[in-house]
């Protein structure tokens, strides 16, 4: 609260005043939009949901929700901010765990699927976020960001800790780079849907093909 000082009858008084609460609002208003989309996403698939739809069930107005989200994929690029940050700490603690009981190779694997099920459970969000990715500046916004930042430093270190042992010794940070663009999301899901890959197949090549176990 602050406070103002008014005079009545030659005398001090002391009133309060609410503090300004636009902040907070938005920022509860943030929170009721990612909730809701969730939610709405997982119950009938992103395709199928319009920002309508997601106004309507947050209960607020779609001029809010266009106010912060220009679009589907906007929204999507927010979600994914906080799921993001679980997939990182997920891989920061598993190569903290096996740093000393796990090989390079092994920790490379661990890592690759722990990637693949991220993937596997965020297809649908990364898809259309994929698509903003593309129709941004040339189709390198995603290689801007900072889970390929964080990915592209991850794989590349463990390349280098492999070394010449490793089936891709030749340039760590290139095979990394491959390893990013051949997890696209539309490319996985072709891979499951189309050719009928398991997840766990898909996990067995690429454990074979970047890091040879």
């Amino acid at each position: 609260m602050s406070i103002r000082v008014y005079v009545k009858f030659g005398k001090p008084e002391m009133r309060t005043m609410p503090i300004r609460r636009e902040r907070s609002d938005a920022a509860e208003n943030r929170r009721l939009i990612l909730q809701t989309a969730q939610s709405l996403f997982a119950e009938h698939g992103v395709n199928e949901v319009s920002m309508h739809q997601i106004a309507k069930t947050a209960g607020i107005g779609q001029g809010t929700l266009y106010r912060r989200y220009a679009h589907k994929g906007d929204l999507c690029s927010d979600l994914m901010e906080d799921n993001n940050r679980i997939v990182m700490n997920t891989i920061d603690s598993f190569l903290q765990l096996n740093a000393n009981s796990l090989s390079p190779q092994e920790r490379l694997g661990g890592v690759l699927d722990l990637m693949i099920d991220f993937i596997d459970e965020k297809a649908q969000l990364l898809i259309p976020l994929h698509n903003v990715y593309m129709c941004e500046d040339g189709s390198s916004a995603f290689f801007r960001s900072p889970i390929y930042i964080y990915l592209m430093n991850t794989l590349t270190g463990l390349l280098r800790e492999i070394g010449d042992s490793g089936p891709n010794a030749s340039d760590p940070a290139f095979t990394a780079h491959v390893i990013l663009c051949s997890m696209n999301p539309v490319g996985y899901l072709h891979l499951r849907n189309d050719k009928g890959c398991s997840k766990e197949d898909v996990k067995r090549h690429f454990r074979r093909l970047y890091a040879g176990i």
